[in-house]
């Protein structure tokens, strides 16, 4: 009993170190599961955050070269409306000269001339402020766009930079998943077994208690029975004291009335003779 006792203290001891390893084992995998799916959820939104980014960005390069081909157009359109103010005005400077040394029809012809002249360079120099003011908004948007690409571009750096940190964390966390679920099973196998031998251990313990008691009723009821005995036996000794007591009272009563009778001694000594007779007859028989 003493030897169980003891294994019984050494299994409770041994299932509540493998019951805290296992509790604190569980904790840790359900820790790296929660690390593990973070890590991932953080790889895959950096991954759709850099190819939104980069679609984005492909929208914006394609818009950019857009504007910058509006930007060349323009450009090219203003020194072509240069060039051609620059020879209208040489053209009223021509008119101007050949005015002043004409006369009549000829002199109305080139004032009437000059006019027209006049009023292409006025249109050309409409045309060039539009293109001007158009080149302004193109380089507004080629400039916000840049700045756009940019801080876009800067964004898909940092997201790239933290990504090998994450992969690497996500790594790491499912390795040790993975070895915390390969050794659970263990720890939850182990703890079963200490249950079943503990409870193993109790079932005898509680046969032997169950015998131990059977037992101890069984001598219960020796001793009730031995007790019963004595007790009998007891009041058996005390009955025959009390018979044994009454005679000798009844037997001390006696001789009063035999000193009344002592006044016979005739009578007395011819009952004392009849031994003598006997014996001599039982020495014959012999």
């Amino acid at each position: 009993m003493k030897y169980i006792s003891k294994k019984v203290l050494q299994l409770k001891q041994k299932k509540i170190g493998v019951s805290k390893i296992r509790k604190k084992t569980s904790r840790s995998l359900k820790t790296a599961k929660s690390l593990r799916q973070k890590s991932t959820s953080a790889v895959n939104s950096i991954q759709r955050r850099v190819l939104k980014i980069r679609s984005e960005l492909d929208e914006m390069s394609n818009t950019l070269q857009h504007s910058l081909a509006q930007k060349k157009s323009i450009q090219r359109l203003k020194i072509n409306a240069e060039q051609r103010l620059k020879q209208e005005k040489e053209r009223k400077n021509q008119v101007e000269l050949e005015i002043s040394s004409a006369i009549d029809e000829a002199k109305d012809q080139l004032v009437f001339t000059l006019g027209t002249i006049s009023d292409q360079i006025n249109e050309i120099r409409n045309e060039i402020r539009l293109r001007n003011s158009t080149a302004k908004k193109v380089d507004k948007i080629i400039e916000e766009y840049n700045t756009k690409k940019s801080r876009l571009s800067g964004q898909i750096k940092r997201a790239l930079q933290s990504k090998p940190q994450l992969v690497k964390f996500m790594n790491n966390s499912k390795k040790n998943a993975a070895k915390l679920e390969k050794r659970l099973p263990s720890l939850i196998k182990t703890e079963k077994n200490i249950q079943k031998n503990f409870s193993r251990i109790n079932s005898i313990i509680k046969e032997q208690t169950k015998r131990k008691k059977i037992g101890q009723a069984k001598l219960r009821r020796i001793k009730s029975r031995k007790a019963g005995e004595a007790k009998r036996i007891l009041n058996l000794a005390r009955k025959l004291a009390i018979q044994m007591l009454a005679k000798q009272i009844k037997s001390s009563r006696k001789p009063k009335v035999r000193r009344k009778a002592s006044r016979k001694p005739k009578v007395r000594r011819k009952a004392s003779r009849k031994p003598k007779v006997r014996r001599k007859a039982s020495r014959k028989r012999r």
